[in-house]
């Protein structure tokens, strides 16, 4: 079972306006599995249902390579999502790998594909908002996402509850952190840049196909108020190899305390992985 348990990260996150119902919460993030083919890896995936209890799982995109893999992305994918059910359900976003016709033959799978729209828990102070992988999105037209999810009620009589929602966002690519800085987000899931895929000593990545900065290429980003938990992500594209970097399914528990890391204008990895 050590296999399947080693791709695993444990994360406590604490957030200061965590509403005291979402003590505990616990969200299995995963992201960039490039299925092309029918692997060991994904397999155990699916036990993991069994070692490790989570409420949410939020899923970021590139679920396939290229188009042709559709079967058996789609294949892989009704898999997981028959093994892994938890309490509050599954949402995603696509990624840029992720075809037309892939996106059309997923809509079938229990998975609530946020496509520039937010879904509020009822009786349960979340919200939770996907963007598509389009950095041309003005933040002006983001931000009326978060008004139209609550169809002009207050957001505190939209969650059945007294608390201000907590504000998660899925959006493929971390670029978007400034963004949902802006919007008042207070934890954003992305991958893409699958920590670099191959890395050199120390722990340094080569590449990470956005504009960030290479030392924010995987890891707890701060940016003002709003985490960015960036995942390294479950496959690999061009060549099936990972070099000091190995495929990672992050699973996250919300505590009540301060933000990591100090408040600033910059983007800061507090905990790079």
């Amino acid at each position: 079972m050590r296999q399947q348990v080693n791709l695993i990260q444990s994360v406590n996150l604490t957030l200061p306006t965590l509403p005291a119902g979402l003590e505990g919460l616990r969200i299995a993030h995963l992201s960039d599995l490039h299925i092309r083919r029918r692997r060991r890896r994904y397999a155990n995936l699916e036990l993991l249902s069994g070692h490790v209890g989570v409420d949410l799982i939020v899923f970021t995109g590139d679920y396939i390579t290229a188009a042709g893999d559709e079967e058996v992305g789609v294949e892989v994918m009704g898999q997981l999502c028959a093994a892994l059910r938890p309490r509050l359900g599954l949402f995603g976003v696509f990624g840029n790998h992720d075809t037309y016709e892939l996106r059309q033959m997923l809509e079938g799978l229990p998975v609530r594909w946020l496509s520039n729209e937010s879904h509020v828990f009822n009786g349960l102070p979340l919200q939770i908002t996907g963007l598509e992988d389009d950095c041309l999105v003005k933040p002006d037209s983001v931000a009326s996402l978060f008004d139209r999810s609550f169809d002009g009620r207050d957001s505190r009589d939209a969650a059945g509850s007294g608390d201000l929602p907590l504000r998660l966002l899925l959006c493929h690519s971390p670029h978007m952190i400034p963004v949902a800085a802006d919007l008042g987000v207070h934890l954003m899931f992305s991958g893409h840049t699958h920590g670099g895929q191959i890395r050199f000593p120390p722990n340094r990545a080569l590449v990470n196909s956005t504009d960030l900065p290479l030392d924010l290429t995987s890891g707890i980003l701060r940016h003002r108020n709003t985490l960015g938990a960036i995942s390294r992500g479950l496959g690999e594209v061009r060549l099936p190899l990972r070099i000091l970097c190995s495929p990672h399914l992050p699973v996250y528990t919300l505590r009540c305390g301060p933000l990591a890391g100090q408040l600033t204008d910059s983007i800061v990895n507090t905990c790079p992985w």
